[in-house]
């Protein structure tokens, strides 16, 4: 039995769900996605019990689980923005936390409160359903557990930052209704929104077309694309969304 297959079944034991995950990538191999994730140890058996070298995806929502994604990578640095807020009183001290092959790190809260996916500052998001955890692999470098023994008894999500969520949002709505919506405003709300898997290439394919339409780098507009198509249920294969960019930036660049 491998490591994969050991913690899927370590986890189902304590009630928690897990689903299949395509090997060197987050995208879900499973029809619905985190969804059809689950804790009988015979599905698992088929799942990870192989060599597909599968990664392995957590379902949080059933179990009330919430965490902070915090990137750190070329285009900003999500562990800066956490140092700031401790300087300024507002501590973020979770009891698991398990760092990603790219130096970034998940913090694992519990929360009461039924919370939606969210952006809360740039490099650091909230998720709420779903979320890939150890001992998956990117690029040959794992996903692991730094501080913490497990899930079963986790910190509660800080009322600091429940407020944070709360008022940020309280004051969107109220701007919402004071202002006209930019097309850019439109712009970035599609682009959080996402679509039904039967649109996912057409979704896609216009989503770029508008996001090169605002004069943005071409890279700037792949690294939004990759941002969006991981937010569908399920993503399309990475090499699927590749065409979908080289196509699109060919036309534009030959008008």
């Amino acid at each position: 039995m491998n490591e994969l297959t050991k913690r899927a079944l370590s986890l189902a034991n304590q009630g928690f769900q897990v689903f299949p995950l395509a090997a060197n990538s987050k995208r879900p191999i499973t029809p619905n996605g985190y969804k059809a994730a689950s804790n009988d140890p015979a599905e698992i058996g088929e799942w990870f019990d192989n060599q597909q070298a599968h990664n392995m995806g957590l379902r949080l929502d059933t179990k009330q689980i919430v965490v902070i994604d915090i990137d750190h990578h070329q285009q900003g640095n999500g562990i800066d923005v956490i140092k700031q807020w401790q300087r300024q009183g507002m501590q973020l001290v979770p009891d698991y936390v398990e760092q990603t092959p790219h130096a970034g790190l998940h913090y694992f809260f519990s929360s009461q409160t039924t919370l939606a996916d969210k952006v809360i500052v740039p490099n650091v998001e909230l998720k709420t359903k779903q979320i890939i955890i150890a001992p998956s692999q990117i690029d040959g470098k794992g996903y692991r557990p730094i501080k913490g023994h497990g899930l079963t008894h986790l910190s509660p999500l800080p009322a600091w930052l429940m407020n944070k969520l709360a008022g940020k949002s309280n004051a969107n709505n109220r701007r919402q209704h004071r202002l006209y919506k930019s097309w850019t405003g439109q712009l970035l709300d599609e682009l959080v929104t996402g679509t039904e898997q039967g649109q996912r290439n057409i979704y896609l394919t216009s989503l770029l077309g508008k996001l090169l339409h605002t004069g943005c780098d071409g890279e700037t507009a792949y690294s939004l694309l990759i941002f969006a198509n991981e937010h569908l249920t399920p993503p399309l294969p990475d090499d699927e969304v590749n065409t979908i960019f080289k196509s699109i930036l060919k036309r534009d660049m030959s008008k």
